[in-house]
């Protein structure tokens, strides 16, 4: 069997808060918790988690918290706390013989994770992956495993919201002893002369046998166009226990070059042959990525992707996606990059931690570069060790361009620091030295000693007239806007009113710290040494509602809101990033009550000259200036205001705004035609309200309830940094004209049937919210509309699925005697050795105490707490396998007697009050020569 990878993303036991241990410590507890699989409470498999909430990964439980004023602003005043997760699942047999490791791929923040009663694993930063070698303590076939987590997120690592909870996905892999080590595998190419590309290859063979092992490597490239090539292959070889590292190297002539706009990517396969008996066996094999270009950074001239020079037109971006938070399904990072790539955007920071492997992904596919970056500058082992894992899971990605150390720190420009930087890069350059390391510095880069000297890119954050300081000081060193501009907006706001926290669209109100879009991209366009830059932010994120606190709770940053619906700023960058005609004025044209008052007009184009027409009449033509833009003031008319683009003397681009009609329906759209069913994607519905004429009403605010048929809602979301509405529930407004859901298909099903009921009349009651709309004469109280949304079926990720019953393995067993035994004696608390610990399940047969032993008593214990309800209905006691004659008793009450001379499965019916802590014993007398007792599993189910 090749390697095998399963996920355990379904129908985990959730519990928010801590519990308490119902087990009074004795000396008996505190002795068998100081042993393996010993851990007391809910690692036990015995824990009732029965009536925990039921969850499905990846999950926020932050996200589903009310806002609180007495929260914290940065985390969008949301709980966070600490909480618990459980799931048992089962190992088919042949997994005995192979390698098992166990993943996370991200959980917010701290946690211990508990296999079977033991403490196997401790992680303490939210964004790095986790795994762990569990091939020691799995059980088999019938014995389910108990995995427990403990999530303490009253820790945080950063000051935006970060969730909480396993917001990513967990896997185990099964693989033979032999195999190879899956993120070791490293193919680095380099271009030639004649524009060939060699490429050196290395991976690492885990050998878990403790004997020397045979075999060989291959492998195989798949061009964007399905070509398959062997592309290298080793000699046999040895591979010795624990591990061996294999190197070598292959020429690729004429490839497939990636770039951002032919993002072409060639999957790898790396292969491991080992001889076996009669011929070579393939008995592993592991997949990754490969892309063919070459990057450069020059203090003078900036970045250079294929030799030619490209401006990094970057955002920043935090990973909370609106309405789920951090539990962002997979395909909606390629949703997020959609947008960034239809603005002009080429780059994206993962601001501030190592991102999901989907976003990564996302950007080799749609060629968008990725300055990787890590959460803690620290050189301890654990930091450093985090820092690997980042390196060693992306270097193969050809987004990657970058990757940053550090954000903004303290020690950025002390000795201490830089020597930091230098093991930092060091480590870095080690494990791949294909590509260049950065860190993003607010300050202390003109110190002597500064972390700046000790990178390959000097990161720079906002501080504009640090540019030409630190390039006249170090012209050797090349230069890169690492985070820019800051600026606060609110989508469909064109007046500000700080007592009521708005922000309007301008481009004029920058932070303190920051700068307008224009002056941002003003000072890096007018500087070749400065690669580009990374404005801060590409979408609003929850948490840090930066100028103003409560009641507001998300971001105002984003050029998009946290719906990724486009605010104006959107369009100024695309204009400043594109050098297509673009042309889009500002602002919307339904100012009810204000007529002929004065209303100001701005242009965003990358056109020469831009001409402003309200209601047909022109308010001038006028020259554009890219960084400046022209504005006009107009007394406003309901009618339209149109905006041409003119270049070289010829219109070439126009936008329009119209006056709306009253909302008159609804109008719902998904951002795919239809979703895959396969357990990670999800769809974006977008809802809007619309006049009769089908234009979008930018000032309506209406309410909305959004139910789904076939599927699950995971959230909803508007993009208004002041709305409180719980983003899990029913009740959606629409805010200046838009709102958004995401949901779920379930599975098995063909279609998923969103249907929005919008109130028009104000008056509200049931699930609907008071919140006030501005449409003026409703044409009905309500208006209902429902998409149907195709559901396509696709290959899903294997999964071990979750099992309710409990095995009860671990027993005591009383010393074999000629009498029949007290069946309620008791032992003393400190004694640990008249009893004999035994384990028993499908394996473990009857103890060898029973054999040639017709005719002798034995008493089996265990106490156990037995939950309420498995699977739905009362527990019962189901043996396996017992044989002999047996008495069973329950908290000390006979409930049962047989006699079996050969071991057969037998089920005891349980009662409502056994459902607490237990004491199961089974008296066993041998009735032949050749055994008695217990010979295989026993659960509760």
């Amino acid at each position: 069997m090749q390697r095998e990878r399963y996920v355990l993303n379904r129908d985990w036991c959730f519990h928010l808060g801590e519990v308490k241990n119902p087990v009074k410590a004795d000396h008996g507890v505190i002795y068998s918790t100081a042993k393996a699989g010993g851990c007391q409470g809910v690692p036990q498999a015995d824990y009732d988690v029965s009536q925990w909430q039921k969850v499905d990964l990846p999950h926020d439980w932050a996200i589903h918290t009310p806002f609180e004023k007495e929260n914290v602003a940065d985390w969008g005043y949301k709980s966070r706390g600490k909480g618990w997760y459980r799931r048992s699942f089962l190992l088919p047999k042949e997994a005995k013989d192979k390698k098992l490791v166990l993943g996370f791929e991200g959980v917010s923040t701290r946690c211990i994770v508990y296999l079977n009663g033991t403490e196997i694993f401790h992680n303490t930063s939210g964004y790095t992956p986790f795994e762990m070698d569990i091939t020691d303590i799995a059980y088999f076939e019938n014995v389910p495993n108990t995995l427990a987590v403990f999530v303490d997120a009253t820790i945080w690592e950063g000051w935006w919201y970060e969730g909480a909870g396993i917001y990513r996905s967990v896997w185990l892999e099964m693989m033979h002893p032999v195999h190879i080590d899956r993120d070791s595998v490293f193919l680095n190419p380099k271009e030639q002369e004649d524009g060939s590309f060699a490429v050196a290859i290395e991976a690492e063979i885990d050998n878990a046998t403790s004997e020397v092992q045979r075999g060989k490597l291959q492998c195989y490239l798949t061009s964007p166009n399905g070509q398959k090539e062997l592309v290298w292959e080793t000699e046999k070889q040895s591979f010795d226990p624990d591990q061996t590292k294999v190197t070598g190297s292959f020429l690729k002539k004429e490839p497939l070059l990636w770039d951002v706009k032919h993002p072409n990517v060639y999957e790898v396969e790396m292969i491991l042959l080992l001889e076996g008996a009669k011929e070579e066996e393939i008995i592993d094999s592991v997949q990754t990525v490969c892309g063919f270009r070459t990057i450069t950074f020059d203090a003078k001239k900036g970045f250079f992707l294929n030799h030619k020079p490209v401006k990094l037109f970057g955002t920043c971006n935090h990973q909370d996606f609106g309405g789920i938070g951090v539990a962002v399904p997979a395909n909606l990072w390629e949703y997020r990059i959609e947008k960034l790539k239809a603005m002009g955007s080429n780059a994206y920071r993962c601001a501030h931690g190592m991102p999901a492997d989907e976003l990564i992904e996302a950007c080799d596919r749609m060629g968008m570069l990725v300055l990787d970056e890590n959460r803690n500058f620290s050189t301890s082992v654990e930091a450093v060790g985090q820092l690997e894992t980042l390196v060693k899971r992306h270097r193969n990605h050809p987004s990657v361009i970058l990757y940053s150390i550090f954000n903004e720190e303290p020690l950025e420009g002390t000795l201490q620091g830089m020597r930091m930087a230098k093991k930092m890069r060091r480590t870095i350059l080690n494990l791949d030295p294909s590509r260049f390391v950065t860190g993003a510095m607010h300050g202390g880069m003109l110190e002597e000693e500064n972390a700046a000297i000790a990178i390959d890119v000097a990161g720079v954050n906002y501080q504009i007239p640090v540019y030409d300081a630190f390039h006249q000081q170090n012209p050797a060193i090349p230069m890169l806007a690492t985070e820019t501009t800051s600026s606060f907006s609110i989508r469909g706001c064109y007046e500000k009113d700080d007592e009521k926290n708005l922000l309007a669209c301008y481009d004029d109100s920058p932070a303190d710290w920051g700068n307008t879009v224009r002056d941002t991209w003003k000072a890096i366009m007018e500087r070749d040494f400065v690669a580009g830059g990374f404005m801060w932010t590409g979408f609003d994120y929850l948490g840090e509602p930066t100028p103003h606190v409560w009641p507001s709770v998300s971001s105002f940053f984003g050029l998009l809101d946290l719906c990724g619906f486009e605010k104006d700023g959107f369009y100024l960058a695309k204009a400043i990033f594109e050098k297509e005609p673009v042309c889009h004025v500002l602002p919307h044209w339904n100012h009810k009550g204000k007529e002929n008052s004065p209303i100001r007009v701005m242009s965003h184009t990358n056109c020469e000259e831009a001409e402003l027409f309200v209601n047909g009449e022109s308010f001038g033509r006028k020259n554009v200036d890219l960084f400046k833009q022209c504005e006009w003031i107009v007394p406003y008319q309901p009618g339209q205001i149109r905006l041409d683009g003119y270049r070289d003397g010829k219109v070439v681009s126009s936008d329009i705004q119209k006056t709306t009609g009253d909302c008159k329906d609804i109008r719902l759209s998904s951002w795919k035609k239809n979703i895959l069913e396969n357990g990670e994607y999800a769809a974006v519905i977008i809802i809007e309200a619309i006049d009769a004429s089908g234009l979008v009403v930018p000032d309506c605010d209406l309410t909305t309830e959004i139910t789904v048929e076939g599927g699950k809602l995971l959230g909803s979301c508007n993009g208004d940094p002041n709305c409180h509405e719980p983003f899990d529930g029913q009740v959606r407004s629409i805010f200046h004209g838009k709102c958004m859901a995401v949901v779920r298909p379930d599975r098995g099903v063909n279609e998923l049937k969103v249907t929005v009921r919008a109130e028009l009349t104000g008056q509200r009651n049931g699930l609907f919210s008071d919140v006030q709309d501005h449409c003026e004469k409703p044409i009905d109280s309500f208006l209902k509309k429902s998409l149907i949304l195709p559901v396509a079926s696709a290959k899903e990720a294997k999964e071990l699925s979750a099992v309710q019953e409990m095995a009860l393995t671990h027993w005591k067993l009383s010393p074999v005697s000629e009498e029949r035994p007290d069946i309620l004696q008791k032992t003393e608390s400190f004694d640990m050795n008249s009893w004999q610990d035994i384990y028993v399940n499908k394996e473990s047969g009857s103890p060898k105490v029973f054999e040639n032993a017709k005719g002798k008593y034995a008493i089996y214990q265990q106490e156990v707490q037995i939950p309420k309800e498995i699977n739905g209905h009362l527990p019962e006691l189901y043996l396996y396998g017992i044989w002999g004659e047996c008495e069973v008793y329950i908290n000390e009450e006979k409930r049962t007697e047989f006699a079996y001379e050969w071991a057969v499965p037998h089920t005891i019916k349980l009662e409502s009050k056994d459902c607490k802590r237990t004491d199961i014993r089974i008296l066993v007398k041998s009735i032949n020569d050749y055994g008695a007792g217990l010979n295989s599993t026993v659960t509760l189910r």
